[in-house]
């Protein structure tokens, strides 16, 4: 599989997964009553935060891949850090991470194809 090929296929995966994991995070945001993160304690403040890095990271990689990945993927990172013990993740947050990776990889390849080309 040539890059080109293999950065698109990252990419509308990336696209496409992110849109379904971001719909549902905000749909259960909205669903349960976005609460006042003040109230809470700093562990759980950093994990508002996190979901909040995640869902705009997968938005931006739309238009700005590795940005939005990096956001993304550090958002991520930081929500498994203060929320989620690693031996708890379960399927969907195990999924949040898929794709701010996929786009941090769709940007190298076609960064990669870019370089081969010239």
């Amino acid at each position: 599989m040539d890059c080109k090929l293999a950065a698109g296929l990252c990419r509308w995966t990336a696209r496409i997964l992110g849109t379904i994991l971001a719909t549902i995070v905000i749909v259960i945001a909205v669903g349960e009553g976005v609460p006042n993160p003040f109230a809470f304690p700093l562990n759980i403040q950093f994990g508002f935060l996190a979901l909040a890095m995640i869902v705009i990271g997968i938005l931006a990689g739309w238009r700005w891949e590795p940005f939005g990945g990096l956001l993304a993927t550090a958002g991520w990172c930081l929500f498994v850090g203060s929320v989620v013990p690693v031996k708890k993740l379960n399927l969907f947050i195990s999924l949040l991470a898929l794709p701010g990776i996929l786009y941090l990889v769709s940007a190298r390849l076609r960064r990669r194809n870019k370089n081969q080309t010239h």
